[in-house]
């Protein structure tokens, strides 16, 4: 269940928020008035770039702790501090600042060169993909979801109490009954997969993650979920297996899409 307690760890994390530095001063008056603070921003983005990430970290937890920024900026300034701990080894305060622009924003996301970065990528995708998946997980239970979606959360919420006999059940039933968008049919997958790992049924363990990969050969489990040792080997080699057929499906597609084009020039070479 150490997957469960990293999402409930997040998401509790970032529904209570991250507590900020003072904003004001012992008179009641902002420490910097908005444009101070903007200059105190773009000084320590002009910092970062310049890889003088101690002057940046500075800059900018200035900057965020006078309140005086534009919540874009604020997102922005807190990706960098992120980026700046990520790097320096620093999880903790990393993770707080990517909680806090989630807390803010909840639908935002980093660029896809930066979520796949090696420092602070698995940070990011860990706090936002839980924060997705409890999301996605209560929509599918709310009043208005479909029979299906009901069935998908019903499975979770036995999932996360270890009674993965009614998981599979209800999450089979929900698969059956025809869930409406692709990623509530992989998250369906995931989870019976893990009950049948958990379960000691490695066939229908690995049949499931077939069918997922099946459905999307580029998934990805969170990175709390990659490395438990319930499902981490057939998770890879699924994986491995689903991504080489892609790749070769993907040569075959391109050796066809060239092949009328070289016809094609021979017989214009044999008009003329």
């Amino acid at each position: 269940m150490q997957f469960q307690k990293l999402v409930a760890l997040s998401v509790a994390a970032i529904v209570a928020g991250c507590a900020q530095l003072p904003s004001q001063t012992g008179s009641g008056k902002p420490a910097l008035s908005h444009s101070e603070a903007q200059a105190q921003y773009q000084k320590g983005l002009a910092a970062y770039r310049e890889n003088r990430h101690d002057a940046a970290l500075g800059d900018l937890t200035q900057a965020v702790a006078s309140g005086q920024l534009r919540s874009a900026d604020m997102v922005a300034a807190r990706k960098h501090l992120a980026f700046i701990h990520c790097s320096a080894g620093r999880e903790l305060p990393c993770r707080e600042q990517f909680q806090a622009i989630l807390q803010a924003e909840p639908d935002f996301n980093l660029a896809a060169n930066e979520a796949n970065h090696p420092q602070w990528g698995p940070v990011w995708r860990s706090i936002k993909g839980a924060l997705d998946e409890k999301r996605a997980i209560s929509q599918a239970g709310s009043t208005n979801a479909t029979p299906a979606q009901q069935k998908l959360a019903e499975g979770v919420k036995d999932y996360e109490a270890g009674r993965y006999k009614e998981a599979l059940e209800a999450l089979q039933s929900s698969l059956k009954a025809g869930l409406p968008a692709r990623a509530d049919e992989l998250r369906a997958h995931k989870y019976a997969a893990f009950s049948y790992c958990l379960t000691q049924r490695t066939r229908q363990c690995r049949a499931e993650f077939r069918q997922l990969f099946a459905k999307d050969a580029s998934y990805e489990l969170l990175p709390s979920e990659t490395g438990h040792p319930a499902w981490a080997s057939i998770y890879r080699s699924e994986k491995t297996a689903a991504q080489k057929k892609a790749d070769a499906e993907q040569k075959a597609q391109a050796k066809k899409a060239v092949v009328p084009s070289n016809a094609d020039a021979g017989r214009k070479s044999s008009k003329q």
